[in-house]
């Protein structure tokens, strides 16, 4: 069976009448009727669809309306459709009243509509049963794939879907993800322009998910009323719903990566120059100021460690998905402060760049402190069970100045993360002896001896190498106190001892010179907290 409210769902239907009632509208029809003397309507076992001719129409003035309605009600007419009902004024309430009692629903047709048409239309419908939504939803899909959307892919795609299904889509849209959800119908106007308006949200929705992050959820009225075949058509239509959502997302990746590419490539020459040697970033300097990068400004990097990634993704792909959009909102949130920000891509941490022209003013780091607060914040608002730990670096001059801020806001991001300090930046100038240990490495010379000295310990791999110097700057922090060393470990004292030997050999060290253990000690502390 077909229920009434399914017939107007049909466009072509759909912008032929007007609904002046719809207490019709959930009533079951098996055949449409055109009715051209309202005294003569032939009866129907189940219900019917009644359409006026023009002549009818026109012999039933106000005053004969309620007639007519008895009429049809007498006839088991679900739904009465008339040519020329006046829409500029109520319905008479002894009119209304009637049709609401009998449950009859009650049409305007526009004068100049191709009566027969119509009729065929609404038998269209009643034949197609439950083949009407397949039906529908094939051509939905086909109009989805043909669709390019243009900056408004979610609203365009949801009306398109919906004018196509015939049915009303409503949007959850949480605009940037920010602020309260507001759902919305989109439909596609008489000119196929798409339109919305408000409506309550209902559902649980279909995502349309960006970068890992779901930025608007796509709902749809049931597809059908009747109890036989309305779960299969309204798992066709989510079918259309989960193909709109998808090409939604996909359009809006495809934006942001073109709108991003400059940003994206002086964002790897970034991360490139951070880690090249001083004395060999030649080139590379020439590639980052042809980029647009001042290179010879004074430099301050924030860097956002993101602690989680594993348990709020599904896999590799969702992790680096959300990794890119984190760095695209923090980057935004940055550039809100007014300054010259950029962004270093490398690794899953996140850091950002602000270059000024002249040295900063004594205040900057107040200032500072403010926008990396706000970047985390934007980033919480997105991502809402994401943790992180921030550190922010003092501001220096030049390549050698941004390496050693970025070495300093990469400290800043470990002591945030060893003192638990969440979500929060913890500025470099306020990490005491780390800070001074931290400047003594960033001069080149220090850092050739250090890195050359601990350079044998990278045969071990990432993890026995964080290992091997948890080990050495516990004994070297309790001489002469093995038990000591070994508890801090929570090992036992013959373990630890034999672990040193073994590292102070592939060290090349002698463990009972002054010198060698100052400088092995100095190293082990600047390795655990760069």
């Amino acid at each position: 069976m077909t229920v009434v409210r399914e017939l107007l769902l049909r466009p072509d239907i759909g912008r032929a009448v007007t609904v002046l009632c719809d207490a019709g509208h959930s009533r079951d029809i098996a055949e449409v009727t055109l009715i051209e003397d309202m005294r003569a309507i032939p009866p129907a076992r189940h219900g019917q669809a009644g359409v006026c001719t023009g002549r009818a129409s026109d012999e039933i003035n106000p005053d004969l309306l309620d007639v007519a309605v008895r009429f049809a009600a007498s006839a088991n007419v679900a739904a009465l459709a008339l040519v020329g009902l006046p829409l500029d004024r109520p319905l008479p309430l002894t009119v209304s009243t009637l049709a609401e009692r009998r449950g009859l629903s009650l049409l305007s047709v526009e004068r100049g509509t191709d009566l027969a048409r119509l009729v065929i239309a609404i038998e269209q419908e009643i034949a197609l049963g439950p083949m009407r939504t397949i039906s529908r939803a094939a051509a939905a899909l086909a109009a989805l794939d043909r669709a390019e959307p243009g900056p408004d892919p979610i609203g365009e795609l949801a009306a398109l879907a919906g004018h196509e299904l015939g049915l009303p889509i409503t949007v959850e849209h949480r605009p940037d993800g920010q602020g309260v959800p507001v759902t919305v119908e989109h439909r596609l106007d008489g000119q196929g322009v798409p339109v919305t308006v408000e409506r309550r949200p209902g559902g649980e929705g279909v995502p349309v998910t960006v970068a890992g992050a779901v930025r608007a959820r796509l709902r749809c009225a049931p597809a059908n009323d009747a109890r036989d075949t309305g779960d299969a058509a309204d798992a066709v239509v989510r079918l259309v719903l989960h193909r709109a959502a998808s090409l939604a997302g996909h359009a809006i990746e495809r934006a942001r990566r073109t709108s991003e590419g400059p940003a994206a490539s002086r964002a790897a020459l970034l991360a490139e120059l951070l880690l090249s040697a001083p004395e060999d970033a030649g080139p590379l300097l020439a590639r980052t100021r042809r980029a647009g990068f001042v290179v010879d400004g004074w430099h301050t990097v924030i860097h956002i460690e993101l602690d989680n990634l594993d348990s709020l993704t599904g896999g590799e792909a969702a992790r680096h998905e959300l990794t890119v959009e984190a760095r695209r909102l923090a980057l935004q949130a940055a550039l809100n402060d007014g300054a010259d920000w950029h962004r270093a891509d490398a690794g899953s941490a996140l850091t950002l760049v602000r270059t000024d022209r002249s040295e900063p003013a004594v205040t900057q780091p107040k200032a500072l402190a403010r926008t990396a607060t706000a970047v985390l914040a934007r980033l919480k608002e997105q991502f809402a069970g994401l943790r992180m730990y921030c550190g922010v670096g003092g501001s220096y001059q030049g390549l050698e100045g941004l390496q050693t801020s970025a070495t300093e806001a990469r400290a800043g991001g470990a002591a945030a993360r060893t003192a638990r300090h969440q979500d929060r930046p913890l500025a470099f100038r306020d990490l005491g002896f780390r800070r001074v240990l931290l400047q003594w490495y960033a001069m080149n010379s220090s850092r050739v001896v250090v890195d050359r000295l601990l350079a044998p310990l990278d045969e071990l791999g990432p993890r026995r190498k964080d290992e091997a110097i948890r080990t050495l700057q516990a004994f070297l922090d309790h001489p002469g106190s093995p038990g000591d060393a070994a508890a801090a470990l929570g090992v036992h004292r013959n373990t630890i001892a034999n672990r040193v030997k073994r590292l102070l050999d592939l060290l090349d060290m002698d463990g009972d010179n002054a010198d060698h253990r100052l400088l092995l000690q100095l190293a082990c502390r600047v390795a655990s907290v760069r």
